[in-house]
């Protein structure tokens, strides 16, 4: 028997009912960490209801309703990583990451909630100045687009693009859905303004792992962790890099196995012969939407 659909069914209702709010805003520390946790918990509840589609749905009912675009089934570069990052700026996790990219001189991009963005202009100047560090759009307040009516999908992207199109100079421009949910209606507009839409080749599940870099049994089978790696965050990752053979790599500035472990990770992929590159490199615009 596959538990995995069985899986699905337990978690499924308590996933729907995880996104009916968005995530509250987070001005101290302990809201910060309540915020974090509300977020993790719409992350978990979205890759729920993915696993879900994909298995009862047919795949080419998906393609045509533009559910999933940030699935890339296009290989990458062989032995090429590319690191990205969701849901920044955020303050000491950005800095944090930034001192160990430039350490290493690796490139990466960073995907930006709009409001977020906004409140720490301090953060923005930091990631403008760094060499290798590039920009991209992640909506203005990260919402599941599979909830939103097409009007409120044009004025999320709308809204995130007044914000950052001073700051996305370089072409192709890039956005990121969040939770990797699209719509054929949000791909229009996001085309409309010049995006290419990114998705991810492998993900980290950073979220699902605990502060001690576990992850439990039903996690695990959701997010493919191998039983070895079940207590070992690093180990997955770069399994799961070695299985790709390289790829965009996704990985969050909010969860703490990511910007814990960074360092060990980009030396451990730099160690087993993988060298690191930039998504606007011609080797991965086959991987861009």
């Amino acid at each position: 028997m596959n538990p995995i659909p069985w899986m699905l069914a337990l978690a499924l209702p308590a996933a729907l009912h995880a996104q009916t709010a968005a995530p509250p805003a987070a001005a101290s520390a302990p809201a910060r960490v309540a915020a974090h946790a509300q977020h993790t918990a719409h992350i978990r509840s979205a890759h729920v209801q993915r696993l879900y589609e994909r298995r009862n749905t047919d795949p080419a009912t998906l393609v045509e309703r533009c559910r999933f675009e940030s699935d890339i089934s296009t290989a990458p570069p062989r032995g090429v990583v590319a690191l990205t990052f969701d849901d920044g700026p955020e303050p000491g996790a950005t800095e944090h990451i930034l001192a160990v990219l430039a350490r290493h001189q690796v490139p990466a991009t960073f995907f930006l909630i709009g409001q977020k963005a906004r409140a720490h202009p301090e953060l923005l100047a930091l990631m403008q100045a760094q060499p290798g560090v590039r920009l991209a759009n992640h909506s203005w307040a990260h919402p599941n687009f599979h909830h939103l009516d097409a009007p409120a999908q044009k004025l999320e992207v709308e809204r995130s693009e007044a914000e950052f199109a001073p700051l996305l100079t370089t072409e192709p421009r890039l956005f990121r859905y969040p939770y990797g949910n699209s719509s054929c209606e949000g791909n229009v507009r996001l085309r409309q303004l010049g995006y290419r839409i990114v998705g991810w080749h492998v993900d980290s599940c950073d979220w699902a792992f605990d502060g001690d870099g576990s992850v439990d049994a039903h996690e695990a089978l959701s997010c493919g962790v191998d039983k070895p790696n079940r207590h070992d965050f690093l180990g997955h990752v770069v399994t799961a890099v070695h299985e790709r053979q390289g790829g965009i790599v996704l990985l969050h500035e909010i969860h703490h196995n990511t910007v814990q472990k960074l360092d060990a990770l980009v030396q451990r992929l730099k160690d087993a012969g993988f060298s690191f590159g930039a998504l606007d490199a011609p080797g991965f615009a086959a991987s861009l939407r």
